[in-house]
């Protein structure tokens, strides 16, 4: 599922993230959604309070960059 990306000013972006302390089935279909989210946006990297969760998590793929 794509995720709303929030934009500048959006108070969440300057929250600090939490811990995240066990690996969920619903954290596990949360980073499912940053990938696509983060591919969608032709991205390479997505952190979680860009789509507006303020937890500790970013989501990287730079197999696709050339330089």
């Amino acid at each position: 599922m794509i995720l709303e990306v929030v934009k500048y000013g959006d108070p969440v972006l300057r929250r600090k993230g939490a811990k995240i302390e066990a690996i969920t089935p619903e954290l596990t279909r949360f980073i499912a959604d940053m990938f696509d989210t983060m591919k969608a946006a032709k991205g390479v990297g997505l952190a979680a309070q860009q789509v507006g969760r303020a937890v500790q998590l970013t989501v990287i793929d730079v197999r696709g960059v050339k330089d």
